[in-house]
């Protein structure tokens, strides 16, 4: 026993061994940026394994991607073997509650083999009732209509709920929608990413039983990120505590970007209250970052108010490292050539230019940057545009499997009945709409009905018509479901999905008619990487057994391991990081990295360029204008963009600016003037100034 402790204790920090060691109670671990976090969950868990003898299934473990999930699961396979990797319960909140849900389907008003919609299937399905109601969907966007539903729903609100008497008008309008939207979902047998806390929720609140159950299976409960928590997760996590279970919350308030999501930093205070008595470890010591820049971040966030506690991080290694740049350019163009002049010296000195990032607040001020380093042959990638699976290829080659899963999924339905196209307008779906309407069935069943009909002698013309249009889509349907049901392998049925369909050859045409090269987002490239996407989720689930999962044991076999990988694409949807026109993998060859801020979150480069550090543009001219003190985020997420530099750091702003096709004055950031005077004449400064 004390060769593990010793083996899980070696080379760590005083804080660190604090935190790994600390007896089995409630804990807030306040983890600075850079400052090794995920080594001392990972080491925490192996802790209460090895040393506190707690079963690995007692274990859950929850952090906000697939990919840190996945990453906490292999490390602590390596610490403590691939059995106990399998046991733990390593998932998002969002992959937790839809395991619940499954498991607790007939208590939560579902079904066990209900689907999980993407957003893009949200705004489908806003715009369609929008139509019906008559509601002018250039004044109410389906997209904003949708968030507006998923906002309500994040702050645990029913159609029901909502005080319809404080609404102005878009606020009643979304709530007609809404009322229709609950319908219309359960009647599909659909849940969308925000229904499936909210649905949790309600089931852990007015189950005492299944949350008595959870309250047995979890002694140890785990929660990464604690900072971009909602009020909503935060509630869940106190339904899912039982008497006898302990919670450890890591965070850092300083990084917290989110609030226009949903996210609370004000959980971590909440938290010292609400789980008393609590365990508290600072961690500061940065294995990142040079102290020069640690020095300016230190500076930075100390404005902020609204702190838990004030700390400044310290390099580990006692290292200063380069100075800060601080670049004051007279236009936007002298700034981006002014980056490209330090990238080529960069360059020239051996660094990568995979090892620099260039970020700024919004995409807007991307596009001289981007013209300059096309201009000048900089090979570039641009980071958090569409997801793989956000794209219209794969949202229309899912739509086709979630339909053969759920009959009733009238929004997939309504997405591909004429993709590719097959001549089935408007009018034909209005018919059809009619059918299912009169006989209280899905559009799928509709089909199937008129289908039917069609053949027969007394059957009306018109109706004829319509089945001889819908003839083609009926066929394939029903040649597919065939298909899924003796189906040999996962990949094999994704790819006669996408052939069958007619998906695969529509794309390449229309790549090969748009003539798009090798880095370009080619689009049957995409499909075939959808196929090697099943084939790999097949492989990490091999030898799983069906029968564990009581709730979907009248599932065949081959539907439940499709029900399975629909949910995981589904919740990787929202949450991965992905760089433009790549399925989710490292882009090749070396390239320049350009992303927003917020899509840096998480990621670490040897140089940072933080461009457009200008007056209302960081601080955002919004967040000045706000009521409330909307710097404090703002200047959270500065200290981000700062805390992701491991050894140079640029910080660069301009004279004038062209904003909306004005040249207007512009001006260092007030967060960038109040760094500096704090540092007026006093030696030595952390930083160097640059007139260009």
């Amino acid at each position: 026993m004390s060769a593990e402790r010793n083996f899980l204790l070696k080379d760590l920090n005083d804080a660190q061994k604090e935190a790994v060691s600390a007896p089995r109670e409630n804990m807030l671990i306040i983890a600075g940026a850079g400052t090794g976090k995920t080594r001392v969950l990972v080491s925490r868990i192996a802790w209460l394994i090895g040393v506190e003898q707690v079963q690995p299934r007692r274990i859950l473990a929850v952090t906000f991607t697939n990919k840190a999930a996945a990453e906490m699961r292999q490390r602590i396979g390596a610490i403590s073997g691939e059995e106990v990797q399998r046991a733990l319960w390593t998932s998002t909140f969002h992959s937790l509650c839809l395991r619940l849900l499954r498991a607790y389907a007939n208590q939560a008003g579902l079904t066990p083999d209900f689907t999980v919609m993407d957003s893009d299937g949200q705004k489908l399905l806003v715009k369609r009732i929008e139509k019906d109601l008559g509601i002018d969907i250039g004044d109410y966007r389906p997209a904003m209509v949708a968030a507006s539903i998923s906002r309500f729903k994040e702050r645990g609100l029913r159609f029901k709920n909502i005080e319809h008497a404080q609404m102005g008008d878009y606020g009643a309008t979304v709530r007609r929608v809404y009322k229709i939207y609950e319908k219309s979902c359960i009647r599909e047998n659909i849940v969308d990413f925000s229904e499936l806390i909210l649905r949790t929720v309600e089931l852990l609140e007015g189950n005492e039983r299944v949350r008595e159950l959870q309250h047995r299976r979890f002694e140890e409960i785990l929660v990464d990120e604690f900072q971009d928590t909602s009020s909503l997760q935060y509630k869940l996590l106190g339904l899912l505590k039982g008497p006898q279970s302990h919670v450890l919350a890591v965070g850092d308030d300083d990084q917290s970007i989110y609030g226009w999501r949903g996210a609370d930093f004000t959980n971590m205070q909440n938290f010292l209250k609400d789980f008393k008595p609590v365990h508290q470890v600072a961690l500061l010591e940065n294995y990142r970052s040079g102290q020069n820049i640690l020095d300016m971040a230190n500076t930075l966030i100390s404005g902020n108010n609204d702190r838990l506690i004030e700390k400044k991080l310290k390099n580990a290694n006692g290292g200063s490292g380069p100075q800060v740049t601080v670049m004051r350019c007279r236009n936007e163009e002298l700034e981006a050539q002014a980056v490209l002049s330090e990238v080529r010296a960069l360059k020239r000195q051996g660094m990568r230019l995979c090892d620099m990032a260039v970020l700024y607040r919004n995409n807007s001020l991307s596009g001289v940057m981007e013209k300059t380093l096309s201009t000048h042959g900089v090979d570039y990638v641009i980071y958090g545009g569409l997801k793989f699976f956000e794209r219209a290829e794969i949202l229309d080659a899912v739509a086709y499997m979630r339909l053969l899963l759920n009959e009733n999924d009238d929004t997939a339905l309504y997405r591909i009945i004429n993709v590719p196209s097959r001549k089935i307008g408007p009018s034909v779906v209005s018919k059809l709409q009619e059918v299912a309407s009169e006989r209280g069935c899905s559009l799928l069943q509709a089909i199937k009905l008129v289908r039917e009909y069609g053949k027969m002698p007394e059957a009306a013309k018109a109706l004829v018509t319509i089945a001889r249009r819908i003839e083609g889509f009926a066929s394939l349907m029903e040649e597919l479901q065939q298909g899924l049901e003796h189906m040999s392998s996962l990949s094999s049925f994704a790819g006669e999905v996408v052939q069958k369909s007619g998906l695969y050859i529509m794309y390449k045409e229309k790549d090969e008619k748009e003539k798009r090269g090798e880095y370009d987002n080619l689009r049957h490239k995409n499909l075939e990487e959808l196929v090697n996407n099943a084939a790999a989720f097949e492989r990490e689930h091999q030898g799983e057994d069906a029968s564990d999962d009581e709730a979907l044991a009248s599932l065949s076999p081959q539907k439940r391991l499709l029900l399975e990988y629909l949910s995981s694409v589904s919740l990787a949807a929202g949450t991965e990081l992905n760089a433009q026109g790549q399925a989710g993998a490292s882009v090749p060859g070396d390239r320049l990295n350009l992303m927003t801020i917020h899509s840096s979150k998480g990621l670490e480069f040897r140089a940072v360029f933080l461009i457009g550090f200008d007056n209302k543009i960081l601080p955002s001219q919004l967040s000045l204008e706000s009521r409330e003190d909307g710097t404090e985020e703002e200047r959270r997420l500065a200290y981000v963009a700062m805390t992701r530099a491991r050894e140079r750091l640029y910080l660069s702003y301009a004279d004038y600016r062209r904003i909306f096709g004005r040249l207007e004055s512009s001006g260092p950031s007030i967060f960038l003037r109040q760094m500096l005077l704090s540092y007026s004449g006093k030696r030595p400064q952390p930083f160097v100034t640059e007139r260009i």
